[in-house]
């Protein structure tokens, strides 16, 4: 018996030859590709199905690009946005969340040597409002320390002080989407 499990181990080993891989030369690695645009990676977060078509037409409606754009369906149920321009992309992220059907789109910057597959779609950026704070507690470090409670913080909208938001702070925080929220407050 003993014999019989060692044998079969032995057939799961890898030859030499099939350690390899793929071995990509330096200069076609290194070469400068021009992708021709300013991409974003996204899903619909939906335990149903969807009519891609319908996506593609209310994304294209929507985010409405000044310079254009197009949409791609890949696997896993994933699409890319490729902009023609970087504000296009930069205005999308930065306006977001958007929903389709009531369903959370999830997207993320993809830069050139990203796999499409690995990039992270766990995380979503949305605009919190922190209210009922003092007016002298209206700082960056409260604002840090309560988006971190939260999610990850990455943009405090405080150029001009906490008067600029009137009775609440105002912060952009990516929160993971896999998680359920907590409404224990912070402390």
């Amino acid at each position: 018996m003993e014999e019989d499990i060692a044998r079969l181990g032995q057939a799961l080993i890898l030859t030499e030859e099939e350690e390899v891989g793929v071995v990509m030369p330096v200069g076609i690695w290194h070469s400068d590709s021009d992708s021709g645009g300013f991409h974003t990676v996204g899903r619909v977060l939906s335990h149903k199905s969807y009519h891609m078509e319908a996506l593609k037409t209310v994304l294209q409606s929507a985010l409405n690009p000044a310079k254009g754009m197009t949409i791609s369906f890949i696997e896993n149920d994933r699409f890319l946005l490729k902009f023609f321009h970087s504000v296009d992309r930069d205005r999308v992220l930065d306006s977001g969340p958007w929903a389709f059907e009531i369903n959370l789109i999830v997207l993320a910057k993809v830069v050139e040597n990203d796999n499409l597959a690995a990039v992270d779609l766990n995380w979503c950026d949305f605009h919190v409002r922190i209210h009922g704070l003092p007016i002298g507690r209206m700082t960056s470090d409260i604002a840090r320390f309560i988006g971190e409670k939260i999610g990850r913080p990455h943009v405090l909208d405080q150029t001009k002080g906490p008067e600029s938001c009137g009775s609440y702070l105002r912060l952009r925080i990516a929160i993971d989407v896999t998680k359920p929220l907590s409404f224990d407050g912070v402390g």
